[in-house]
C-alpha cells in the first residue's frame, strides 16, 4: 500500500504519474490542434494569396538582440488590412502591423527550457531555494515553521462588492482568492525566456495575481454554473453560458487589476491574453454551441473588445500597455486575433472604437514576448512596472513545484522566480497538502501575518 511505500518510492510512482499525465495532456493538445486545422474555418492573414508588401518590420526582417521595431506612427490601416479585418475567417496575424506599435525582437524565436531536464532541475532548484530563503526544513514544510520573514513587499486588495457575495465568488473551502481579488508582490526573475540564469543586479516589479474565470477547462469548470442560464432540451437540462455575465465577471477582475495599478503608481502593464486558453479550451462539454470554432472565436473576440475597454477607461493616459502575443500555434493565434481587432476597432459600434483609438496609442505589441522576461527588462528602466499573473484561487502558483502544467502561466512564473514562489508559499499557508477547509478570511489573515498590506474594493466606481 502507500502508506507502507518508502519516500523515495512515492516519489518515482509520483514521477511516473506526472510523465502519464504530461502525455495525456500532449496527446489532447495534438488532437485539438488536428480538429483545428482540419475544420478549414479559419485561415491565417499570412496566407492570403498576396499578403502585399509586410514592411521592414516583418517576421522576415534581420535577426540580433538590438530592439526591432514596427510601427507607421499610428496611421490607421490600410485597405488591405481592413479588408483583411473585414473578413471573419480571417485571422488576424503578425504578417501586418494594422497601425500597431509592434516590438519584434523575438519574432520567431521560441521560448522555454531546452528539454524538461533542464525544466526539472530550474524547478527543484526553486524549491529548495524556497525552502532555505524561509528557513524551512524541507519544501513542504508548513508555512507557519518559516523561521525567517519574507522581506518582499505585498498588498492584497480584497473585493468585497456585492458580486463579491454571490455563487462560489466568496474565499473559503478550497479558494484562497474570492473571484474578485487582486494579490500584488514586489519581486524579480531568477530565469529568462530561454530558462538561463539572469546575470547581474535585477531591479523589482510588481506581479499582480488575478483568477480568470474558469468556464470551461472540463465539464466540471468551477465558474460554469454561476455563469449559465438553465435552459431545457427535449425534458432534459441544457444549461447555456450567459454570456453578458461572463463579459461583464472578467471586466471586474481586470479593473480590480487595474485599481491595483493605480495604489501602486505603476506605469507599465505587462498583459497577456488572460483567461483565453485552458479556462475556455473546453467549453464546448458544458455549452455545445462552442464545440464550433467560429463560436470560440467569437467568444475570444467579444471578451478581447471587454478588456481593451477596461484598460482603455481604468488606466491613465500616461499607462503604457505591454501586450504579449503569440502566434506560432493555433490556439495563441486565435487569441493573438482577438487583440488585434479589438485595438484595431471599426467594429460599428461608437463607443468601442473610441476606446480601441484611445488605447492602441499606447500599446506596444511583443511578437512571441515572454511576459516574465519582458518585466525584468523593463524594471531595468523604470520602478513602476506591473505584470498580470494568470493566477489560481486554490494556491498561488497551482502546482508549480510538480511536473505538470508544462505550459500554464502561473505554475511557470513561479518556477522561475523564487521570491514570487516564497510569497505564495506564506500567503498559501502551504503545508504540502491540498487546501480544503480554508476560512474566508485566509487570505488576509496570511497577508498581515507577513506584513502584507490589505486594501478593501468596496465598490466598482461606477463601471457597471
Amino acid at each position: 500500500s502507500l502508506d507502507q511505500m518508502p519516500l523515495d518510492g512515492l516519489l518515482d510512482l509520483q514521477a511516473s504519474v506526472e510523465r502519464e499525465i504530461e502525455e495525456v495532456g500532449e496527446e489532447e493538445m495534438h488532437l485539438t490542434q488536428a480538429l483545428w486545422r482540419g475544420s478549414g474555418f479559419f485561415r491565417k492573414a499570412s496566407m492570403r494569396e498576396s499578403p502585399g508588401d509586410l514592411g521592414s518590420g516583418s517576421p522576415g526582417a534581420a535577426s540580433g538582440s538590438a530592439r526591432r521595431w514596427s510601427w507607421r506612427g499610428g496611421a490607421a490601416p490600410t485597405a488591405e488590412e481592413l479588408s483583411l479585418v473585414a473578413d471573419p475567417h480571417c485571422l488576424l496575424d503578425q504578417a501586418f502591423d494594422y497601425g500597431l506599435a509592434w516590438d519584434r525582437t523575438w519574432a520567431g524565436q521560441p521560448m522555454g527550457p531546452r528539454d524538461e531536464g533542464v525544466r526539472r532541475q530550474r524547478r527543484e532548484g526553486t524549491k529548495r531555494k524556497v525552502a532555505d530563503e524561509l528557513g524551512l526544513r524541507y519544501f513542504g514544510d508548513s508555512a507557519w515553521n518559516a523561521r525567517k520573514s519574507v522581506r518582499d513587499s505585498v498588498h492584497v486588495f480584497l473585493d468585497r462588492t456585492p458580486a463579491s457575495k454571490l455563487g462560489l465568488a466568496p474565499a473559503g473551502g478550497t479558494f484562497l482568492l474570492g473571484r474578485y481579488d487582486v494579490v500584488a508582490a514586489k519581486i524579480s526573475s531568477d530565469l529568462d525566456r530561454d530558462w538561463n540564469w539572469i546575470k547581474g543586479n535585477k531591479r523589482d516589479f510588481w506581479v499582480a495575481h488575478a483568477a480568470a474565470l474558469n468556464i470551461g477547462e472540463s465539464a466540471k469548470a468551477s465558474d460554469f454554473p454561476d455563469l449559465s442560464v438553465a435552459t431545457s432540451s427535449g425534458g432534459n437540462p441544457d444549461p447555456k453560458l450567459d454570456e453578458e455575465s461572463y463579459f461583464q465577471a472578467m471586466e471586474h477582475i481586470l479593473a480590480n487589476v487595474c485599481t491595483a495599478c493605480a495604489t501602486l503608481r505603476t506605469e507599465h502593464l505587462v498583459f497577456f491574453p488572460f483567461g483565453m486558453g485552458a479556462f475556455i479550451r473546453h467549453l464546448g462539454q458544458l455549452d455545445p454551441r462552442f464545440t464550433a470554432h467560429a463560436e470560440l472565436q467569437r467568444l475570444r473576440r467579444r471578451l478581447a473588445r471587454s478588456f481593451v475597454r477596461v484598460l482603455a477607461k481604468k488606466t491613465p493616459s500616461s499607462t503604457k500597455i505591454h501586450l504579449c502575443l503569440m502566434f506560432s500555434e493555433e490556439e495563441p493565434l486565435c487569441n493573438s486575433d482577438a487583440f488585434l481587432r479589438a485595438l484595431i476597432g471599426q467594429t460599428g459600434a461608437p463607443e468601442e472604437d473610441q476606446d480601441a483609438e484611445a488605447l492602441r496609442r499606447r500599446v506596444v505589441i511583443y511578437e512571441e514576448g515572454d511576459s516574465l522576461h519582458l518585466a525584468q527588462e523593463l524594471a531595468s528602466k523604470s520602478s513602476k512596472v506591473l505584470l498580470v499573473n494568470g493566477a489560481n484561487r486554490s494556491l498561488l502558483g497551482n502546482h508549480w513545484f510538480a511536473g505538470r502544467a508544462k505550459r500554464a502561466i502561473d505554475e511557470n512564473l513561479h518556477r522561475r522566480s523564487w521570491r514570487m514562489a516564497a510569497v505564495s508559499y506564506m500567503l498559501n499557508g502551504f503545508d504540502g497538502r491540498e487546501p480544503s477547509r480554508r476560512g474566508p478570511d485566509e487570505l488576509k489573515q496570511n497577508a498581515e501575518w507577513i506584513h502584507g498590506k490589505v486594501h478593501y474594493i468596496n465598490q466598482t466606481g461606477g463601471w457597471f
